[in-house]
């Protein structure tokens, strides 16, 4: 469930995958990511990504709004990630280095709509 969701989110990310993107991100989260998605390119920047997997993911909120059930987790993930500029040098991040990652996640789901799958509505780096 979340867990798959959060590995193919962050990988669609780091992959410049705006198809997968869309069907698992509200527009509002959509439109973000694909700003900066948009800017990675603008800029001439690659990312080199491996996700290596998730120690942890908890539960930390869940409520009703009006139709839609939302659940926010915190997830720690480890992943390799280096952004490389127009020329290849690294620019941010380290290609052989594991690092964690904290992220506070939110999805939603309408449970009046006949769609099973949750989006994505909010994000937050912890780290």
């Amino acid at each position: 469930g979340a867990k798959t969701a959060y590995e193919m989110i962050v990988t669609a990310f780091a992959e410049g995958n705006r198809k997968t993107l869309k069907n698992l991100l509200s527009r509002e989260v959509h439109d973000s990511f694909v700003g900066v998605l948009n800017e990675r390119e603008k800029n001439g920047e690659i990312i080199e990504f491996k996700f290596v997997g998730i120690s942890k993911a908890d539960i930390l909120d869940a409520e009703m709004v009006s139709r839609n059930a939302q659940i926010t987790l915190k997830f720690v993930s480890e992943l390799i990630s280096a952004t490389r500029g127009k020329t290849g040098e690294v620019v941010e991040g380290d290609p052989k280095k594991v690092r964690d990652v904290t992220d506070i996640w939110t999805f939603s789901r309408d449970l009046s709509s006949r769609d099973p799958n949750w989006k994505l509505i909010a994000t937050e780096t912890a780290n």
